[in-house]
C-alpha cells in the first residue's frame, strides 16, 4: 500500500470526524423516535461507517484500490439491475457477457488503456450486445433486452469509471492530497448532496418536483443540496483538486461554485434516473444490501451521472 501525504491523511481524519458528528447528532436527534425508526437510521449509520472504511483503504492504496473497489461496486450494481429488468429477459449469455464487461474494462484501466476504453468503450458495447443477440437469434423482446443491456453498461461501468479515470486527468500539477483529491472530492460532494437533499427535503419539502418518478424529492430538498454542496466545494476544492490553482480568488471560488452547482444537479438526476428504473420494474429499493439505504445502485445512482459531468467539466476548465 503507498505510503500517503500528510495532507491526504489529515483528509481521511476529517470524513471520519465529520461521520463522528453526524453520528453524535443521529444518537440526540433519536432520543425520543420510534423503534421502528431507531433501528433503520442506526442501520443506515452503520452501513456509512463500513463505506467509509472501504473508501479510506481504496483512497490509501490510490490507483489499483480505487479500480478494485469501483469493479466490485459495478458488479453488485450489475447484479441489482439485472433483477430488476429480469434475468429471463436477457438470457443466461447475455447476463455472463454483461458481467465479463466488467472485468475486462476494469482490467484493460489498469494495463493503462483508459483513453482507449474512454473513447471506445460505448460503441463496444453496442456492438457487441446487439450483435451477440442476433447472431445468437436472440430475438424475442430484442430492443428491450438489448437496450438494458447496453443502458446498464454504460451507467454501472462506463459512466461510474470516470470516477477512477479523474485519477488519469492530464495535468502535470497535483492536487496536495495527491490524485486520489479529485476522486475523494466528487466522492464526498455527490454523497453531501444526497445527505443535505434527504434533511431539507424531510423538513421543509412541500413542493413536488417528481411526483411521478420520486414522490418524496422537493424543491426545498434540492435547493438545501444545491446550497450545501456548492459550499463544501467552494471549502474544499483548494485542498482536494487544482480548481482554484493559476486562477484569483474570485475566479477560483467562482470555478468550485460550479463545479459543486453541477455535481448537485446531475447527483439529483442521477438519483431519478435510478428512480424511474426501479419504478418500471415495480420496487423501492434496488435489493436490502446496504441496511437502511438498500442496494449498491441506490447508493451510487448520483455518482452515475456526477462522475463523468464532473470529469468533463475539469476536463474543459483546465
Amino acid at each position: 500500500m503507498p505510503e500517503p501525504n500528510a495532507a491526504l491523511f489529515w483528509a481521511i481524519v476529517a470524513i471520519f470526524g465529520a461521520l463522528t458528528l453526524g453520528t453524535l447528532v443521529r444518537i440526540v436527534a433519536l432520543r425520543r423516535a420510534t423503534e421502528e425508526l431507531v433501528q433503520s437510521r442506526f442501520g443506515s449509520l452503520k452501513t456509512w461507517w463500513s463505506l467509509a472504511g472501504v473508501l479510506a483503504v481504496a483512497v490509501l492504496s490510490e490507483e489499483v484500490g480505487i479500480a478494485l473497489m469501483l469493479a466490485a461496486v459495478a458488479t453488485l450494481s450489475i447484479k441489482e439491475y439485472i433483477r430488476l429488468v429480469g434475468a429471463s429477459v436477457l438470457g443466461s449469455r447475455s447476463v455472463a457477457v454483461t458481467y465479463l464487461f466488467v472485468e475486462v474494462y476494469y482490467l484493460a484501466l489498469l494495463l493503462g488503456q483508459h483513453e482507449l476504453m474512454r473513447q471506445a468503450a460505448p460503441v463496444l458495447f453496442v456492438v457487441v450486445c446487439g450483435g451477440m443477440r442476433g447472431f445468437l437469434g436472440l430475438i424475442d423482446g430484442y430492443l428491450r433486452a438489448t437496450a438494458a443491456m447496453v443502458w446498464g453498461l454504460m451507467l454501472f461501468v462506463f459512466a461510474l469509471s470516470h470516477a477512477w479515470l479523474l485519477l488519469k486527468l492530464p495535468f502535470e500539477t497535483e492536487p496536495s492530497v495527491g490524485r486520489v483529491g479529485w476522486f475523494l472530492f466528487l466522492v464526498l460532494l455527490t454523497e453531501m448532496n444526497d445527505i443535505m437533499q434527504a434533511i431539507t427535503g424531510r423538513r421543509f419539502g412541500k413542493t413536488k418536483i417528481t411526483p411521478k418518478v420520486s414522490p418524496n424529492k422537493s424543491l426545498e430538498g434540492l435547493v438545501g443540496g444545491l446550497a450545501a454542496t456548492t459550499i463544501l466545494a467552494m471549502v474544499s476544492a483548494p485542498w482536494l483538486t487544482c480548481l482554484t490553482l493559476n486562477r484569483s480568488s474570485g475566479a477560483g471560488l467562482a470555478v468550485s461554485a460550479i463545479a459543486g452547482a453541477l455535481i448537485s444537479v446531475f447527483g439529483f438526476l442521477g438519483d431519478i434516473n435510478m428512480s424511474g428504473i426501479k419504478r418500471d420494474a415495480g420496487v423501492k429499493d434496488g435489493s436490502q444490501l446496504l441496511p437502511g439505504q438498500g442496494g449498491m445502485i441506490d447508493r451510487i445512482d448520483s455518482l452515475t451521472f456526477t462522475a463523468p459531468v464532473f470529469y468533463y467539466f475539469v476536463r474543459l476548465t483546465g
